[in-house]
C-alpha cells in the first residue's frame, strides 16, 4: 500500500518538476504506518512535515522533519516532531502539495471520521482561508472503510483513498 501511495507521490512529483511538500502524520497504536512513505520522500528529496499539537489552543503546528528519527512521544503520547525543528510559515501553506490524514473511518465518497479533537477539520480551514489546495489523501487498512461516514457541514473530503485492495479517487484531482 504504502509502495501504491510512493508511485502516486512518485508521478506527483514527475509532474511537478521538482520535489513535494509532504505533511503527514506520525502513525500512533494501530493507525496504518506511514513512516516508510514518509522515509521514502525524505529519501526522494521532498521535504515532510508534521503536525504537532500547540497546547491552549488545540491547532496544529506544522514542523519540517529534517531526518525520520526527529520525532518524540507528544500529546496524550502521540508521537509528534521534537521541539525545535524548523516551523512553516503559514504564508507558506499553499506549496504543500500532499496532506496525509489519519483517521479512524473513510469512505468511498471522501468522508472521513477523525478522533474528535477537530484539529484536521481546523488545520483544512487554514489551508482555505490561505487559497491552498493540497491533495487530501489517506493510508487505511481496508476494514477502516466503511459504506458511508456521517458529515457535519465543518468536516472536509479527501481526495485520495489508498487501501490495501487499491487506490479510490473521490475528486479526479489527484
Amino acid at each position: 500500500m504504502c509502495r501504491m501511495a510512493a508511485e502516486r507521490l512518485a508521478a506527483l512529483r514527475e509532474r511537478k518538476g521538482s520535489p513535494l511538500v509532504v505533511l503527514g502524520y506520525l502513525s500512533y497504536r494501530s493507525e496504518l504506518n506511514a513512516r516508510p512513505l514518509l522515509a521514502e520522500c525524505h529519501r526522494s528529496g521532498d521535504v515532510v512535515l508534521a503536525p504537532k499539537i500547540e497546547k491552549g489552543n488545540r491547532r496544529l503546528r506544522l514542523l519540517r522533519m529534517e531526518q525520520p528519527e526527529d520525532e518524540a512521544p507528544g500529546s496524550w503520547g502521540v508521537p509528534e516532531p521534537k521541539d525545535g525543528l524548523p516551523e512553516w510559515p503559514e504564508n507558506s501553506l499553499g506549496e504543500i502539495d500532499v496532506v496525509l490524514v489519519p483517521g479512524l473511518a473513510f469512505d468511498r465518497k471522501g468522508g472521513r471520521i477523525g478522533y474528535g479533537g477537530g484539529f484536521y477539520d481546523r488545520l483544512i480551514h487554514r489551508f482555505e482561508a490561505a487559497g491552498a489546495q493540497p491533495g487530501l489523501w489517506a493510508l487505511a487498512f481496508d476494514e477502516q472503510t466503511v459504506e458511508e461516514v456521517p458529515m457535519e457541514p465543518h468536516d472536509f473530503r479527501l481526495e485520495l483513498l489508498i487501501v490495501p485492495a487499491g487506490m479510490m479517487n473521490m475528486t479526479g484531482r489527484a
